[in-house]
């Protein structure tokens, strides 16, 4: 082929492929697909987003009586910057120089503590006390405000407050905190009447330790008997943990429980406390009929004439010293009462009614008892005296009953005071005049 023929070929295909490259920029169905869009980011880390998850912390009772009623706190989880803290309410010094007096007078300064999560675990597990948390669903502004809030309450200026075991403690400031973080909707579910009183929930979680069980019975006036409602009973961290789990949030997505997820970090190699308190009317009275019998067979055996002198001596001695230990104890314990109503600040001990079965004036028998002892006419006067007073005083408390006042709670210790006044004034009025052979 010559040079002109291939000029032409060249030149034919060159206009050829113009052509065709026109007609596939003209034609959209034969237009090349589009490249695929560039892929979306991946979503945020939510960690990123919201790094606060917040617990409330129960723990459950240890050994120590003022530990019982157990005890409740705050963890933050702050994934963001890795680190877990602790809120404390329930913090206070074992050393102060006015430890007793305060404690006495109801004027505890406890405060809030700031710890490290690893710490706060070591150390309820070695006293062998139950650690559980609920995870709660708050949204993220809410998280960030609750630890704002702890964070300006933990400073130094802010962080001390007058505590009050029934009103004031560690578990209701973490309730009251959770309460402001979801706007009122804790307390507006706690409005329902509760499940025990204030003297109930005390006397169920000290059941296992009767001296503390005993105390606070005495203790408590009728403010621990009035109805209360589960705000009030809140008090105790294990009724918080459960008022928690009761409770829907509502909000713009609709509703969710506050508490996400409950689970357990420890269990303790112990009892958990009883659900509702023992009665132990029966014990009571048991114990109130025996120190009424003791009294009164020794007071009988005193007057039988085969008995040597020697031995009626002795008879006299005892039941003397017995007498005089009894009113030491109930003496004691009604000056105490009067105490605490008149001059400190534990509200619920107030008004108690339980003056009238511990008779402050049965001091007197210390006295009287000891005169006894040794065989003094007029000191076995006297004692039937305080004794019928107070029979009559322990009478008076279970008049009281038929509601002229308000209701306290104290069939027990009227189980107990009834038998043991009533045996011991019969047997100062049946045989201490007939005491004269035993004497010296």
């Amino acid at each position: 082929m010559g040079v002109r023929s291939r000029l032409r070929a060249i030149l034919a295909a060159t206009l050829l492929s113009l052509v065709a490259a026109g007609v596939s920029r003209a034609n959209p169905v034969d237009r090349p697909a589009a490249p695929p869009a560039a892929p979306a980011p991946p979503p945020a880390d939510p960690a990123a987003r919201d790094p606060l998850s917040v617990y409330v912390m129960t723990f459950g009772p240890g050994d120590h009586p003022f530990f019982k009623f157990g005890h409740d706190a705050i963890w933050i989880h702050d994934a963001a910057a890795g680190t877990d803290r602790v809120y404390n309410f329930g913090t206070f010094s074992f050393t102060g120089p006015r430890l007793i007096l305060d404690f006495l007078h109801g004027r505890m300064t406890y405060w809030l503590s700031v710890s490290y999560l690893p710490a706060v675990l070591a150390s309820y597990e070695h006293e062998n006390r139950t650690i559980d948390v609920q995870e709660l669903a708050l949204d993220a502004p809410a998280k960030q405000a609750l630890r704002a809030r702890l964070d300006v309450n933990a400073r130094p200026e802010n962080r001390a407050y007058k505590y009050d075991y029934f009103l004031d403690n560690c578990a209701t400031r973490v309730r009251d905190a959770i309460d402001d973080a979801v706007g009122g909707q804790l307390h507006a579910s706690a409005r329902t009447p509760a499940r025990l009183t204030l003297r109930q929930q005390a006397l169920r979680m000290t059941a296992d330790y009767w001296p503390l069980y005993l105390a606070l019975d005495i203790v408590l006036g009728p403010d621990a008997d009035r109805p209360i409602d589960r705000w009030g009973e809140m008090f105790i961290p294990q009724e918080l943990a459960r008022g928690l789990s009761a409770v829907t949030l509502s909000g713009p997505d609709g509703t969710r429980p506050l508490v996400r997820e409950a689970r357990s970090l420890f269990a303790a190699h112990r009892a958990p406390p009883l659900e509702t308190p023992p009665a132990r009317t029966g014990s009571c009275f048991l114990a109130g009929s025996i120190v009424g019998l003791l009294f009164f067979l020794l007071g009988r055996a005193l007057t039988r004439p085969y008995l040597g002198t020697p031995v009626r001596l002795f008879l006299r001695a005892l039941f003397g010293l017995l007498m005089a230990a009894w009113g030491l104890v109930t003496g004691f314990v009604g000056c105490f009462l009067v105490y605490v109503w008149a001059l400190t600040d534990h509200v619920v001990a107030h008004h108690n009614q339980n003056i009238l079965l511990f008779a402050p004036w049965a001091l007197a028998l210390v006295v009287m008892g000891l005169g006894v002892a040794v065989g003094r006419p007029w000191a076995a006067r006297g004692a039937r005296a305080v004794a019928l007073a107070a029979l009559a005083a322990a009478i008076a408390a279970v008049l009281l009953k038929i509601g002229l006042v308000r209701h306290q709670e104290n069939e027990r210790l009227l189980a107990l005071a009834l038998p043991s006044w009533l045996g011991l004034y019969a047997t100062l009025a049946l045989h201490a005049g007939r005491w004269k052979s035993a004497r010296r």
